[in-house]
């Protein structure tokens, strides 16, 4: 990355997010790390309503929460305006931006670097497939007003790459940061004679993004076969009553464990030998991830870019339609076919290897060198 001139203060790299989470805490931690120049994290709220997560203070970087106006919709929709954002980036002078996703609160920092000529990035995970802006008309004016003016794209994928090209930005101003977990395993994952539990699911329980009622009728389809599963469910949300009762009502062994930090999730993933995610609409789905790294052999629906990206282009997983009785089928198979775990196993351990805070924090060096040079 190219030196600030001797004798000057470093202008900083301001990056403005919507909240921290853990997997950016770790990022940006590795990030200001790797720097010539500070870090400053502007976040538009404390915590995401339907986010449990406790996140620990920064070590390496800066962190502020603006205030302003937060409106939570729902677990995954979120709207923030914090007209703070301008006169806090009037004060830090930054080098370069990094705008983390689409809201108001974006579009107010955007405005304000290109008046102060700041080079900024647009970071995104989304995808094509899963983009308000396709059926919303507010949304596509919002992505289009900011990334006229990005001199550079961040991603996980390349459908983050295909979705910041439909709104006019070149796929040669993208640069690649992976998704990794925000946790690593403290040792090598158990064999499954050792796991009690035959499947897991672990996320916000609702239907309409999580398919968690997809994954009670996939287990109780397991039991119309005759195969009476263990069942773990880690997570929350509005159909945790229902899944309980229906389970409990077919005498299906269930444990939930409501949510979960951090710290307990490695015992969890590694406690299944298979993890389920029915998903029907997520834009990476790091739980994937965090599964593979348990060693937990994964079942997942296409509806998602981990599961486009890694599991199909990797063969470290399998990928079927959300049929419920293809996945009946694919659930049997898989905890009867002990080789066939093996091998997807081994197919995952090869290819998390690029996916690292290391590897993220590349893409942002990669954008930064490339903003700074060009401004």
């Amino acid at each position: 990355m190219a030196r600030p001139d001797r004798g000057a203060a470093p202008r900083p790299l301001v990056v403005v997010t919507g909240a921290l989470a853990p997997y950016t805490h770790r990022l940006y931690e590795h990030l200001a790390q790797r720097l010539d120049r500070p870090l400053h994290v502007l976040s538009c709220t404390p915590r995401e309503t339907a986010r449990q997560w406790v996140v620990e203070a920064p070590r390496h970087f800066r962190h502020e929460v603006l205030p302003g106006l937060r409106w939570h919709r729902d677990a995954i929709r979120n709207l923030y305006l914090n007209p703070a954002v301008v006169p806090r980036l009037a004060s830090l002078r930054p080098a370069a931006l990094v705008l983390n996703d689409f809201s108001p609160t974006m579009l107010l920092a955007a405005s304000a670097a290109r008046l102060r000529r700041i080079p900024y990035a647009i970071r995104t995970d989304g995808v094509p497939e899963t983009d308000p802006g396709g059926r919303s008309a507010p949304h596509r004016l919002l992505r289009r007003a900011i990334v006229s003016g990005a001199a550079f794209g961040i991603g996980p994928s390349a459908g983050s790459a295909r979705l910041l090209a439909q709104y006019g930005l070149s796929p040669q101003r993208f640069a690649l940061s992976p998704l990794f977990p925000a946790w690593s395993p403290a040792a090598a994952p158990p064999p499954d004679a050792e796991r009690p539990y035959d499947v897991l699911f672990c996320g916000m329980l609702n239907e309409e993004v999580k398919g968690a009622r997809f994954f009670t009728e996939v287990v109780l389809g397991c039991l119309a076969r005759g195969r009476r599963l263990s069942v773990r469910v880690a997570g929350d949300g509005p159909l945790r009553a229902e899944m309980e009762r229906r389970l409990a009502e077919a005498g299906i062994p269930a444990r939930f464990d409501g949510f979960l930090s951090q710290h307990a999730l490695a015992e969890t993933y590694a406690s299944a030998r298979l993890f389920l995610f029915p998903s029907r609409g997520d834009v990476w789905g790091i739980v994937v991830q965090e599964a593979l790294q348990s060693g937990t052999a994964v079942l997942a629906s296409p509806h998602s870019g981990v599961a486009r990206e890694l599991l199909e282009a990797e063969g470290c997983g399998i990928v079927r339609a959300l049929d419920r009785d293809a996945w009946i089928d694919a659930t049997l198979e898989l905890l009867d076919d002990a080789t066939q775990r093996h091998g997807l196993r081994a197919a995952a351990e090869a290819a998390l290897h690029r996916y690292t805070p290391d590897g993220a924090a590349r893409g942002y060096l990669d954008a930064l060198d490339r903003m700074l040079l060009a401004a």
